[in-house]
């Protein structure tokens, strides 16, 4: 009687917390609404359509991971019928292993598909963030040399002052240089590319997990990868950030594989796989290296020294190989001739010197400073002036104005639940998405629809809410204890928390996050796994007294 009054006072709760949710948002949508129209009432039902699909979701997927709880061992020797009793909604291990592969072929379907659903409008955009840069710059060469692009601060300029983009820009250019010539047939060219980049990643994040914890956890994870929206709004463009997402996932997934490995043989072949991955996509955004450092520390922390050494020296092979490669081929294009690169590439300290600046609120870029770095004649002498304002700003600063900068840099990090996709994917080419959900504040110009940007904002912030809950649960429970330092998923664990130590002291912005996603719902699917798991232990711990 007492247990069935508590379930009931929980239900009251919950519906409870519902319906003040549905009342907050909806409350906002209002305010935040200067001049209703027609669109802005539209856009209004069409967000709490989402909510409620989004309730459903949430639902789904903690009734999915009750049913997908790990059998307790102290119950094996139990009366079926007390099974039955105790575990009625639980899935057998045939039910499991159906539903994975349905799961996972679902998740394919929809990371691949839905991309296309949220095209990107080409070539114009209210912000020319570097994706557009690139798309437009390499969409005028149709194949040539950047020497037949203007040199202005969103064409050549671009490119000598982010020399990280050199590369990627040129394998942009000559991929797609067939289909310069019709840019919407281009369009849909690079979505597919991307969209198909970001089904490989969010895969191989399916395949860590079923490597690590079984199906069990990884129809969990293809579940909660499902209702990550930010696969399908960055899916739909082609950037380093889209592009990365694969090697982040792969060289951990081929990681396990080694270290999983029965024979030596095997084991030495898939570290060399993964080196492979992480060193490649190394160049096109550095933090993918973090997950091979991960490894190096788990194997050091667990002294396993003959691995630790054959690792350590493919990545001084593949690291040194791949620089080459990219080296010669940006060296091959006259436009970045050493010349051009020596007066206008921007040095490593200009990003630390711009994102510890008293004066930049956020943490991440600022013209202001990069116009300041700019200023200076060559590499060297941009090199002294922003190690020498790096020095002025902590002095400046203080370790109260440190502290404070730091905040900054996790308030522009970590609030949002679509890691500012809003802003980076405006505007797109479906007329649903642009009519009803497209906003940019553009100072005293925004332009769009502020309630279903809002409304579409807050079904992806609840989601993102549990998300980071629950992978911060799992990074301190795997971080913090170290009989946990064995386990495999110390390494993904690892990883994340180096990168988001890394953004603290780099440039920083939410749409960093994004190439780890994969491993940051793999942690989190796992964190909720543990926590129902240990809630059904203690359950029948206490029925057994």
């Amino acid at each position: 009687m007492e247990f069935m009054k508590f379930k009931g006072y929980k239900r009251t709760v919950f519906y409870a917390l519902v319906a003040g949710i549905f009342i907050l948002i909806n409350g906002i949508a209002l305010v935040i609404t200067p001049k209703w129209h027609p669109d802005h009432v539209v856009a209004l039902l069409l967000g709490n359509l989402l909510l409620i699909g989004a309730l459903f979701y949430f639902v789904y997927v903690y009734r999915l991971a009750c049913r997908l709880k790990q059998p307790i061992p102290a119950l094996e020797n139990a009366a079926k019928s007390d099974l039955a009793v105790n575990q009625p909604f639980g899935l057998t291990e045939m039910q499991v292993q159906v539903g994975y592969r349905k799961t996972f072929v679902l998740l394919l379907v929809l990371s691949f598909v839905l991309p296309f659903f949220f095209m990107i409008h080409v070539p114009d955009s209210p912000h020319a963030w570097d994706y557009f840069v690139i798309f437009n710059s390499t969409t005028a060469l149709q194949g040539h040399s950047f020497e037949n692009l203007p040199m202005t601060p969103d064409r050549l300029g671009y490119f000598l002052r982010y020399p990280n983009n050199q590369f990627l820009g040129i394998l942009f250019n000559k991929l797609f240089a067939s289909f310069a010539g019709n840019i919407q047939l281009k369009m849909w060219i690079v979505t597919a590319v991307s969209a198909l980049l970001t089904t490989v990643g969010t895969l191989a994040g399916s395949l860590v997990v079923k490597s690590l914890s079984g199906k069990r956890p990884a129809m969990l994870y293809n579940v909660m990868a499902m209702g990550f929206i930010p696969f399908y709004l960055y899916g739909a463009q082609l950037y380093s950030d889209t592009v990365t997402l694969p090697f982040v996932s792969l060289s951990l997934l081929f990681f396990c594989y080694a270290l999983k490995a029965v024979s030596q043989t095997q084991r030495y072949l898939w570290l060399a796989v993964g080196t492979l991955f992480a060193v490649v996509g190394f160049q096109f955004k550095p933090t993918v290296l973090i997950v091979l450092l991960a490894v190096l520390g788990y194997l050091l922390l667990n002294k396993k020294w003959s691995s630790l050494l054959v690792l350590f020296c493919f990545l001084v092979v593949g690291f040194v190989g791949t620089h080459q490669l990219v080296k010669t081929t940006v060296a091959n294009e006259p436009a970045f001739s050493k010349a051009a690169n020596d007066r206008y590439n921007l040095p490593m300290s200009h990003w630390l010197a711009m994102s510890w600046s008293p004066e930049n609120k956020t943490g991440g870029f600022n013209k202001k400073i990069r116009l300041y770095s700019e200023s200076f004649p060559n590499y060297a002498a941009k090199d002294k002036a922003d190690k020498a304002l790096l020095r002025d700003n902590f002095k400046t600063m203080g370790f109260g104005g440190v502290v404070r900068q730091i905040g900054r840099k996790l308030s522009y990090t970590w609030p949002f639940g679509d890691l500012n996709a809003a802003f980076y994917t405006y505007r797109h080419e479906n007329p649903l998405v642009k009519r009803y959900f497209d906003y940019i504040d553009r100072g005293t110009k925004p332009q769009g629809n502020i309630t279903g940007w809002f409304m579409l904002k807050a079904v992806q912030t609840i989601y993102w809410v549990f998300l980071v809950i629950l992978l911060w649960r799992e990074i301190w429970w795997l971080l913090s204890k170290k009989k946990n330092w064995a386990n495999l998923w110390f390494i993904p664990a690892l990883a994340f928390f180096g990168l988001s130590v890394f953004l603290i002291l780099w440039e920083t912005n939410s749409r960093y996050l994004y190439h780890f996603a994969p491993l940051m719902i793999a942690l989190a699917a796992q964190n909720l796994t543990r926590l129902l798991d240990n809630k059904l232990l203690k359950t029948k711990g206490e029925e057994g007294r």
